[in-house]
């Protein structure tokens, strides 16, 4: 594989499937979904780049994304005004293999569009078993991919539900923000009241985003995350960086070139995926 806009030549995905294997790593399938309350902590980049990054390690991945404003869809070089969404899956206007896109060898999407906005207001009036609005139709196309990973709405939702109910890892970015850190502690709750209430077993992980060491204000955030989320927060985290700003405004992930972010997110997906 070639990287986007550069001359380095990588390995390809299939010779680095082979060679984690052949080490005894076993890719186990698994539905990861990045969700928060509060937008701007780079949901969606994290989202891209972590699934473009387990694509290139060589699983085999498919993007959901359950956003409206569908921001992972365009930056995945994708407009779907015209393709068929979830909405159309839950509504049985199609079937939910064809809807998906391929964007790479290995990476696939189901697009989102403005036509998803009404997925609450579906379920709600539909009166549907909202536990398996999105694991339901899911399953038929699973056994194709080792990860899913989705991308939600920065909200507490019907469909984010859905997706709780889905996900076997649900990463939560948090940035160097106050009113970040109140919403991941509103989401935590949320998600563990859906926890009990839904009998499930999902692990929830808190990924520190924009992390910038030449500001207090950063520092002193990231301190008070790993006081009180200490047992959630992940290892690794990401630190600011150009690249990471432009990443979803130009179509491009940060794997481009050389950089910090993705260094970062290189680690990010390796604790992820366990290896």
């Amino acid at each position: 594989m070639t990287g986007e806009g550069s001359s380095r030549v990588c390995i390809e995905p299939h010779r680095v499937r082979a060679l984690l294997e052949s080490k005894g790593y076993k890719f186990q399938r698994q539905v990861v979904s990045f969700q928060m309350l509060k937008g701007g902590v780079a949901k969606t980049t994290s989202a891209l780049n972590f699934a473009w990054r387990a694509s290139m390690y060589g699983a085999r991945v498919l993007m959901l994304d359950l956003d409206q404003q569908a921001n992972l869809t365009f930056a995945a070089g994708q407009d779907a005004e015209e393709l068929p969404v979830w909405i159309d899956i839950l509504e049985k206007k199609t079937k939910i293999e064809d809807s998906i896109i391929q964007i790479e060898d290995g990476l696939d999407l189901i697009p989102s569009s403005l036509n998803n906005s009404v997925l609450d207001r579906f379920l709600i009036s539909s009166h549907r078993n909202w536990a398996q609005a999105v694991r339901g139709p899911l399953k038929e196309v699973l056994p194709r991919y080792d990860l899913v990973v989705i991308d939600t709405a920065p909200s507490l939702s019907a469909i984010n539900t859905a997706v709780t109910c889905a996900s076997d890892q649900i990463v939560l970015p948090i940035n160097p923000d106050r009113f970040s850190v109140l919403g991941a502690k509103k989401h935590i709750q949320d998600l563990e009241e859906l926890r009990k209430e839904f009998e499930l077993k999902f692990k929830t992980r808190l990924l520190f985003t924009r992390y910038d060491g030449r500001e207090s204000s950063s520092r002193e955030i990231f301190t008070q995350c790993i006081e009180s989320f200490d047992h959630l927060l992940m290892k690794n985290y990401i630190r600011t960086s150009s690249e990471l700003k432009n990443s979803i405004a130009t179509g491009k992930t940060v794997f481009s070139t050389k950089n910090a972010a993705h260094e970062d997110y290189d680690l990010v997906t390796r604790e992820l995926l366990g290896f």
